[in-house]
């Protein structure tokens, strides 16, 4: 499953969500996403099996974006 991450320049997530097929869904959206402000950056990754069964909540405490390679990584300690 693939999702947005809107994170700040240390890596710290801001907003997660999942990149779905609206109108496979019901939506009347064709597309929806996040924008990023000044010093924020918005990566688009493949969550793991183990990330995708945590509830995207979980991952803003537990994960953090490794700015230098654009990659989710897990915070130390976790």
């Amino acid at each position: 499953m693939k999702a947005s991450i809107l994170h700040d320049e240390h890596g710290q997530i801001l907003a997660i969500s999942k990149i779905t097929d609206l109108r496979a869904t019901g939506s009347k959206f064709q597309s929806a996403r996040m924008w990023p402000g000044s010093g924020q950056r918005l990566i688009e990754v493949e969550l793991s099996e183990g990330e995708q069964k945590l509830p995207l909540r979980e991952l803003h405490s537990t994960h953090i974006v490794n700015v230098a390679k654009s990659k989710l990584e897990k915070k130390e300690g976790q």
